[in-house]
């Protein structure tokens, strides 16, 4: 299976004008694609997910939600430490991610669950026949859909070098840092998403890796669908935009989140100047405030060095937040002055450091002033009491931002998804802006659409 599967930018871009200049009728298919595609966006806790579990415990989830974003954590530290995603990719731990993305591929359609990424440009899912997948989709079976391409050798010079001449196929590889690989091949073919009660959008001729060879230790990969900003991601193949809503994570019947891929997505509100590193999307992130207080932290512990080290990134993988020491230990003395004389210190074994408490966040923390984190340009993430806390138990609860790094201010800081709950995020890769919006994702989303 070789290296990993990483493309520089210049191999990327002349893959793509490949899948143009091979595809049968690509012209009139792209000319009458929809102006936005809409997928139901699933957490992993979700009924609606294939790894829900009826019998875990509110302490269960918790514990496993910590468990993937301390694994995204040690792959974003890893990525910060170099220059090229060549040299991380490998670090990544297979199924630390937080959302899937309900779709479908083919024609006829296979029904998919794909975990969304967006720190990875690619696209990739179980084809048959595929050796040693273990997977809760069912896997697609390109010989019986009329819409699927395979991409030849050629003599395009990445898939000159990467090449199954028996089958004359262009192949890919990734290999993830707990001992999981796939192995496969491209393909281009048609991917639709179907919303209840709402229709289906279809974009065709869409590039991706049909994996065939599977090694994985844990048995908790779906594929995945890529966000990055990369020619091959799903975002730049479809237009230079896409948007998520996501509501209430801590309600298991909650089934409102959504994505949105095109240059139909939804970006409102204030914005802040989005930068690209390493397959990873940072902000300039200014200041915290609790209530009308603002935090005393220096600005410069937010930015990110020549180097790539520091910084802070918006990630849909880790649902717990992760600020550099600094910023940790101002948040963590606040949350202590007020809740502290009130309730009694809880310790989670699994993670030391967290801020943890014997109480019922909805009962005693009413009420609990709002915590924004603010970023240039005015764009302000609004954390209340189900942004800020998780439950462990009915009556225990931790506060869901920990310390990012170690001894050394090196780490770049993580916002997760617990902290993007009841907002629109919006990106818009061209301009290179993301937009941030308090948003009911099932009765204002709407209004958008």
């Amino acid at each position: 299976m070789g290296a990993n599967f990483l493309l520089v930018h210049d191999a990327k871009l002349v893959l793509v004008l490949l899948v143009f200049l091979l595809s049968p009728n690509i012209t009139d298919s792209v000319a009458t694609s929809p102006y936005r595609f809409v997928a139901n966006l699933i957490h992993h806790d979700s009924v609606l997910s294939p790894f829900y579990n009826a019998t875990a415990t509110i302490a269960d989830r918790a514990n496993q939600s910590l468990e993937r974003s301390l694994a995204q954590l040690s792959y974003l530290k890893a990525a910060t430490t170099v220059e090229t995603p060549e040299d991380i990719r490998g670090l990544m731990v297979a199924g630390s991610r937080s959302f899937l993305v309900s779709m479908f591929i083919g024609e006829p359609s296979v029904h998919q669950f794909l975990w969304m990424d967006t720190g990875s440009s690619l696209v990739w899912v179980y084809c048959i026949p595929c050796t040693g997948c273990n997977t809760h989709n069912p896997i697609f079976n390109p010989s019986l859909s009329s819409t699927y391409y395979p991409l030849p050798c050629n003599n395009d010079p990445y898939c000159a070098a990467h090449c199954d001449h028996e089958r004359n196929w262009c192949t890919f590889s990734e290999t993830y840092g707990d001992g999981a690989s796939v192995y496969g091949n491209f393909a281009t073919e048609r991917l639709s998403f179907l919303i209840p009660n709402e229709g289906t959008t279809t974009a065709p001729n869409v590039l991706f890796g049909c994996g065939r060879l599977m090694n994985e230790p844990h048995g908790d990969m779906n594929g995945l669908m890529g966000l990055g900003y990369g020619e091959t991601s799903l975002a730049r193949q479809l237009g230079t935009k896409f948007s998520y809503c996501i509501g209430n994570i801590g309600d298991p019947d909650y089934m409102h989140n959504r994505l949105i891929v095109g240059n139909g997505a939804v970006v409102v509100g204030k914005s802040t100047p989005l930068a690209m590193h390493n397959n990873w999307y940072y902000l300039k992130f200014e200041k915290i405030t609790v209530g009308h207080n603002t935090l005393e932290i220096n600005p410069r512990v937010f930015q990110r060095t020549p180097q790539g080290r520091r910084g802070v990134v918006i990630d849909s993988g880790s649902d717990w937040t992760f600020l550099i020491r600094e910023a940790y230990l101002a948040l963590r003395n606040t949350v202590e002055q007020i809740i502290g004389g009130s309730l009694t210190r809880s310790f989670v074994p699994q993670r030391p450091t967290a801020l943890c408490y014997y109480g019922n966040v909805n009962e005693d923390l009413e009420p609990f002033p709002i915590v924004k984190f603010h970023f240039r340009g005015g764009a302000v993430l609004e954390l209340g009491k189900q942004n800020l806390f998780k439950s462990l138990l009915n009556i225990e609860f931790c506060l869901a931002v920990d310390v990012a790094n170690g001894n050394t201010p090196k780490d770049a800081s993580i916002i997760g998804v617990f902290a993007q709950q009841h907002h629109n995020i919006g990106y818009d890769l061209s301009a290179q802006r993301l937009y941030i919006e308090n948003m009911d994702c099932e009765t204002d989303l709407v209004n958008y659409l």
